[in-house]
């Protein structure tokens, strides 16, 4: 569906615009939230509010999937939801709203699930949600993803100063740098920009958490990828680009102990001093990159 890639870069420019995503435990308590009015407006037969919670529920829900850097379209084409014909039910939209809960309190809260626990991608149940929105949106004859143009014009003049700012790995700059120094394309999540004046060790440390974040949910979601960068100069040595990514190995495996599936990884190196017929090269005269890959 190629709308629904259209629908993710139409909201992602909406939040950008507004300064950041939400965190994400508060992005899926607004989501439960927008379920539960749903429900309201069909338990009082209220199909205009029943219109404008439906669409609601559609954009904190493509919030979700893009924080998780989740290709809904590559989702709904395997639901074949342009196929899709049968009747909506909020029992449905519920359940999965539960799933969404019950996997992000893994990544997210405190409840790990077991080691012998199958887990569902939060994509597959985003995707899942948003086709019973379809369905009960379609005896209302209602086009949700061209009603969501409206609601992206509404939220960018009601929200601009409405919630607090946040930083989010799918939105760190760090990712732009290293695709213009490299050319990846892979999803990936980034640590936040290196700041001048901010030591090497404290540098690592500020992007923990959201690494933290990735080891436990990047092979269930697909993510690909997390992106630190450090501040190095071409006519530095191999010797001095060696010793920071050792340096930076070395605090990043005594601060992350593997839990929740217990995720190896490796680190791979990109600098400008590697020739550019290495595959870890990269044209940036001031930043190498370390990138962790989750090993299959």
């Amino acid at each position: 569906m190629q709308e629904m890639f259209l629908l993710q870069q139409k909201v992602d420019a909406t939040i950008r615009s507004l300064g950041g995503y939400f965190r994400p435990l508060s992005g899926l308590a607004r989501l439960i939230e927008e379920v539960g009015e749903v429900g309201e407006a069909l338990e009082v037969g209220d199909e205009s509010s029943l219109k404008s919670e439906l669409v609601d529920v559609l954009m904190i829900s493509t919030c979700l999937a893009n924080q998780y850097v989740t290709d809904l379209a590559q989702q709904h084409q395997q639901l074949e939801t342009t196929k899709d014909q049968a009747q909506g039910s909020f029992y449905r939209l519920v359940h999965e709203a539960g799933q969404v809960a019950r996997v992000m309190n893994g990544y997210e809260g405190d409840k790990p699930p077991k080691k012998t626990e199958d887990v569902t991608p939060i994509g597959t149940s985003l995707a899942r949600l948003q086709l019973e929105l379809f369905r009960l949106a379609r005896p209302l004859q209602l086009d949700l993803l061209q009603e969501i143009d409206r609601t992206n014009e509404k939220n960018l003049n009601r929200d601009r100063t409405r919630f607090a700012l946040t930083r989010d790995p799918v939105t760190e700059a760090t990712i732009e740098h290293f695709r213009s120094a490299t050319g990846n394309a892979e999803r990936l999540w980034g640590a936040p920009v290196h700041e001048t004046g901010m030591t090497f060790e404290t540098h690592i440390h500020s992007a923990l958490p959201s690494l933290r974040r990735f080891l436990r949910c990047a092979r269930i979601e697909g993510i690909e990828g997390f992106v630190i960068e450090m501040p190095i100069e071409r006519s530095d040595s191999l010797l001095h680009v060696k010793e920071q990514a050792d340096t930076a190995g070395r605090i990043i495996k005594e601060q992350t102990p593997l839990s929740f599936k217990e995720s190896p990884y490796r680190i791979d190196v990109y600098a400008p001093q590697l020739g550019p017929v290495s595959p870890y090269h990269a044209e940036d005269e001031h930043r190498m990159f370390l990138v962790l890959h989750v090993d299959e």
